[in-house]
């Protein structure tokens, strides 16, 4: 049976990419995940769980029961004098689940600049209800992303969610800011005497941004990227 909804899975990922226009890759990305577990998925090596789910449903914007169909037993009942869509997973009532999220909704900033702690960030533009459950939903917060730069992964204008941190595996994609401007996001390697900040867009005249001692003061990672979220889904 296990073996059987995991092929449904990963046929229904499939459409989806064709109906999107993407590769597994790109999807990877977009939700942060390593290459490998998605073949995983899609070889039926492996199934997603239910953040990697919620985080596929907000790249395609449909709902998880569009990718795993064991998500469609659900009900309809009244709670709190509304009509809520309860969902019932291995006798887990998701409505409860929900609502503890409301309670843990990650901040979306508009701009970050060096020297100004996240938490005393003003310029908060928005916020939105976390996919699944963090372990510490303190150290999860939005940026804004604004232009191209990235948009294989994060459109312009999109949120980009991640994780406080001040270092990232090379490859790795995070939020940076570079002598004090505005935070940005892209891909990291660290060298020796070197760090190289990567694009990752279709539009092929954004190039590599290269930093060392001689012509950067101060480079500081704040965030690495966990997946991104459209506006318009959040609300």
């Amino acid at each position: 049976m296990m073996d059987k909804q995991k092929q449904v899975i990963a046929s229904n990922i499939k459409r989806l990419l064709e109906e999107n226009n993407m590769t597994q890759s790109e999807l990877a990305n977009r939700i942060g995940i390593a290459k490998s577990t998605m073949s995983d998925y899609m070889n039926y090596r492996a199934k997603p769980g239910p953040g990697v789910l919620e985080k596929m449903a907000l790249v395609f914007g449909v709902t998880k029961a569009d990718i795993d169909t064991t998500y469609k037993n659900t009900t309809a009942e009244i709670i709190a004098g509304k009509l809520q869509y309860v969902t019932k997973r291995q006798g887990v009532d998701l409505v409860t689940e929900y609502l503890s999220l409301q309670n843990k909704k990650i901040p979306i900033i508009g701009k970050i600049a060096a020297g100004q702690p996240i938490e005393a960030v003003e310029d908060i533009v928005d916020e939105i209800v976390p996919p699944y459950d963090f372990t510490n939903p303190t150290e999860i917060f939005g940026l804004v992303v604004q232009g191209e730069s990235m948009n294989r992964i994060v459109p312009n204008g999109y949120y980009a969610i991640l994780r406080k941190q001040s270092e990232v595996e090379n490859g790795e994609i995070a939020a940076v800011i570079v002598n004090g401007n505005y935070a940005t996001l892209k891909k990291v390697y660290k060298f020796t005497d070197l760090i190289v900040l990567e694009p990752f867009s279709y539009d092929e005249t954004f190039i590599d941004q290269k930093y060392t001692k001689e012509n950067c003061e101060d480079i500081k990672i704040i965030g690495k990227f966990l997946y991104s979220v459209s506006p318009m889904i959040s609300n």
